[in-house]
Formats: structure tokens, sequence, C-alpha cells
């Protein structure tokens, strides 16, 4: 039993040891933890004493201003004060005191300064704009305490910003700027609202955007043409120059280009394409290059490709989902591979193509469609330049073509084609059957020698006749023409939308030697 005990005794010691392990480590656990919180709150503390500083010093530097002006106030009142009593007792003694020759002898003096006097401006110039402070409700969020918030003087608050026309569809954002009565930028005390008038007569209010800093953001979109009115108010008070008249345009908005060599210059354009970048990549054709603007216009970047025996002549550009540009080379029958910077990965299709018109890729499978005009057919290939196959032939049946020009395929995998001479669009399955096709031969949809094809959202067909835009359902139901009479086309041919709501036309307007875009 004393064994035992002793057994005993040595595992109460060791329990013993154990326990006071614990106990240090709960108390150096206990005391790591404090100086966390402590550090954490002193963390806060100075941020909270540097936004106290900043805010006090803005307060400071804002009425110390104030206070001098009124300072000087105060000593241009006295002076004036001094002034008009010192006359006045003057004037004062004369009148009792003085006998009538003296009167008489300075009656024109007297009388001249007690007008002067009279007409005197005698009211403080110093404006009492009062800065108040307004405590913010999230100071963990967002680190500030409040802001200094003022009286504004309407005069000196402004609207920047102000477009001088939108693209339908585009948007703008105006800034308002709100000042004090010394022109300073403050943070307002009144309320800033913004509402707009719509050319269809509704009003609707504006989301302001308040950037904490004396200025304001106010978006308005352009969603139907004709003129926007917008109103903004500080305080319930038309802020100067309200209300802002933005005229919204559709139809042709931009002409890119005229005709020549040098940059943002045009000879004879084909093939349009837009970039992931949403730049215009432009086939053009007797210029022997490849050119990119953006859809404003500003020129950006040619591409040139002379490693070839007879000179690059594109009529049509395909630009992949991984940005990857397909030329359609009908100089050398062929289809030049490219990255976007115009290093060439690869070409093919010189042994099946005769006289390649279009080009465009499959959305679903990334496979390449190639019209040959005078082979009158449609060829495939894989995107590493594989023949596939060909399908179409001479003639004005179904499936067949006279001069086969553009092919666009849908994510539904519906192949549109546009055959020139046969003055209609064929549209084919992914087998390579012919579904259907559709045309117009009247009115503003005559369908004259149709040549450029593009597809929005599987839904609306767009193609270039000999001198007009047509907008077509898929079934092919005649919706409207894009362009008018005015907008002088000349053999346009290339065609491609961006993805703007709605989306903007673009145009290679190849005889008139420029690239036209159009808003709907």
């Amino acid at each position: 039993m004393v064994d035992k005990l002793k057994v005993k005794e040595q595992e109460a010691e060791k329990n013993k040891t154990l326990a006071k392990q614990i106990h240090s480590d709960l108390t150096e656990q206990c005391s790591r933890e404090e100086r966390k919180v402590r550090m954490k709150a002193e963390e806060i503390i100075k941020k909270i004493k540097r936004e106290e500083q900043r805010l006090i010093d803005e307060l400071k530097n804002n009425y110390k201003m104030k206070i001098k002006r009124a300072a000087a106030d105060i000593d241009e009142m006295e002076l004036k004060h001094g002034n008009i009593k010192s006359a006045g007792n003057y004037i004062e003694t004369l009148m009792h005191h003085g006998n009538a020759a003296q009167l008489l002898s300075t009656k024109g003096d007297v009388g001249t300064r007690i007008k002067q006097l009279i007409t005197m401006e005698a009211k403080a110039k110093a404006e009492q704009d009062s800065l108040i402070f307004t405590p913010h409700d999230k100071f963990c969020e967002h680190g500030i305490l409040g802001v200094l918030k003022s009286d504004v003087c309407m005069s000196k608050c402004t609207v920047e910003n102000i477009p001088k026309q939108l693209w339908k569809g585009d948007s703008a954002d105006l800034l308002i700027t709100t000042r004090d009565s010394t022109g300073k930028q403050v943070i307002p005390k009144q309320q800033v609202k913004a509402k707009v008038r719509k050319p269809d007569a509704s009003w609707e209010d504006i989301n302001v955007v308040d950037n904490r800093d004396g200025t304001h953001r106010v978006t308005v979109a352009g969603q139907l043409d004709g003129k926007y009115q917008v109103t903004m108010t500080i305080g319930d008070q038309p802020i100067p120059g309200c209300p802002v008249i933005i005229p919204v345009i559709k139809g042709l908005v931009k002409t890119i280009g005229s005709q020549g060599s040098a940059e943002g210059q045009y000879n004879n354009p084909y093939g349009v394409a837009i970039n992931k970048d949403r730049d215009i990549v432009t086939a053009d054709r007797d210029n022997n290059r490849l050119q990119i603007t953006t859809r404003e216009g500003t020129f950006k970047k040619i591409l040139e490709f002379k490693q070839f025996k007879k000179p690059f002549t594109p009529c049509d550009i395909a630009i992949s989902s991984d940005n990857t540009y397909y030329s359609l080379d009908d100089n050398n029958k062929q289809v030049v591979v490219s990255d976007e910077n115009g290093h060439v990965i690869r070409y093919f299709g010189q042994n099946e193509l005769k006289d390649p018109y279009g080009i465009g890729i499959s959305p679903v499978d990334g496979n390449v469609y190639v019209t040959d005009g005078d082979g009158d057919c449609v060829r495939v290939y894989t995107q590493h330049g594989k023949y596939l196959r060909s399908f179409g032939s001479e003639g004005k049946g179904q499936g067949q073509f006279n001069r086969v020009w553009d092919v666009v395929i849908s994510s539904t995998r519906l192949v549109f084609l546009a055959d020139c001479h046969n003055k209609r669009i064929q549209v084919f399955n992914a087998h390579d059957q012919y579904l259907y096709s559709f045309d117009c031969q009247s009115g503003d949809g005559e369908m004259r020698y149709p040549r450029g094809i593009a597809i929005e959202n599987d839904k609306y067909v767009y193609v270039t006749a000999q001198n007009s835009i047509l907008k077509f359902e898929s079934s092919g139901k005649f919706v409207c023409r894009i362009d008018s009479d005015s907008d002088g086309l000349n053999c346009p041919t290339g065609i491609a939308l961006t993805d703007d709501v709605p989306c903007r036309v673009v145009v290679a307007d190849s005889s008139n030697h420029c690239i036209k875009v159009f808003v709907q």
C-alpha cells in the first residue's frame, strides 16, 4: 500500500506541475489577448484622433477666413460709424451754437457731406455661411467620423461634363460642383436632386451620387432619341444653367476615315469586325492591310503581311473568341491567321479556294466558313486549317448560289449566306441542309445584291444591300431600313455589330472609302 501511495504521490506531483503550467499558459494567453485588444483599440483611437484632427483643422481653416472677414467688417463698420457720429456731432454743434454767417458759409460742404454719409453702404460684407459637422454612422466600415457641411452659394455652383450630344444607348456623367460664397468647394447642407424630362414628355428622377468632396455625379442614359431636359437642384433651388438640354441622336452618327493610304484613311474597305477591345478592325483591301480604330474613329494600329508571293489583299475578316484574327486574302486565295499584333500563326485554303469573298466563325464548334464566289459554294475548315467539306453549287435553286458573298453563323448553328446575284439570303442548318431563304423586292426593304451580313442575338439579321442597310427577323420578316438616302451609302460591303444596347451597326462604305457607324 505504501508503494502504491508513492506512485499516487508521483502522479499527483505531475498533475500539480501540469496544473501550474496550465495556470501559467492561461495567464500568458490572457495577457497576449489583452495586448491584442489594446493594440487594436489604440489603432482605432489613433485613426479617430487623426480623423478628429483632420476635421478640426478643416473646421478651423474654414472658420478662420470667415472670422477674418467678419473682423475686417467690424473695423470697417467702426470707421463708418465714427465718421457718421463725428459728422453728426459737428452739425449739431454748428446748428445750435453757430451764427448765421457760419451756417451759410458751410452750407454747401455740410450738405454734400450729409448726402454722402446717408448714401454710404453701411452693410456688413461678410456672409454668415455656417459650417456644421454631420457624423457618419459607420466609422469602422469607412474610417470617417463625419463630414463638414456648409451653406452653398447658388451663383457659384456649376454643372460640368455636359455633352453636346449623345448616341442613342450611350450615357453621360454630369458633374455638379457646390461652392460657398467665396467660391470654395464645399459639401452642401442642402439636398442635391436631379430629374430628367425624356423625349416622350415623361419625367424621371435621377439618382445623384455624393462623392463626399463637394461634387455629385448625375448619370443621364440616352434610351430614346430626341432632346433630354435635365434639371438639377440644391435645396430645391435650380443650379445656374439648368435645365440642361442634351440631344440624343440615332441613324448615321459617325463617319470614320476618307480615301487615301495614310493612317486613318481607307482605299476600298471591304470587311469589318469588332475585336475583344471593342475596336473596329477593317479589311482595307486596296491598301493591302488591316486597320484598327476605336469605335469613335481614333486610329490605333495597322497590320501588314508582306511575306507572301503576291500582295496581301484582305476582302474580309473574322475574329475568334480568343481574339485571333482570320483574314481572307483573295489575292493569294488563302485564310491568314494572326494574333492581334500581326504575327502570322498559320495560313490555309490555297488548295481549295478560287475566289474567296466572305468569312465567318461558328460560335458553337469554332469551324471557319469561307464563301467561294467563283466556286459558288461554301468551304468549311477547322481553325487549324484542316479542310472539312464544302456545300452549294451554281444556280438559282434551293441550296444553289450566284456569287455567294458573306456568311454568318448563329449560336443555334444556323448558317446565313448572302446570295448576292440571286438577291436573297439563304439559311442552312449545321448539316449543310437548306432550310429557307428570304428577300424583299419593294420599298425601303428592297434587297439589291446583298453582300454583308451580321446577326444580333440570334434574333435579327442585318444585310448590306446595294446602297442600303436592311434589318430582318431571323425568320426573314422585314423589320426596317437602318440608313436613309441622305446618308449616301455607295456599295456597302462588310457589316459588324457592337455589344451596346441598342447595338451600333458598323459598315464598310466601300466606294466612299470610309467606315460608317449607325445607331438604331
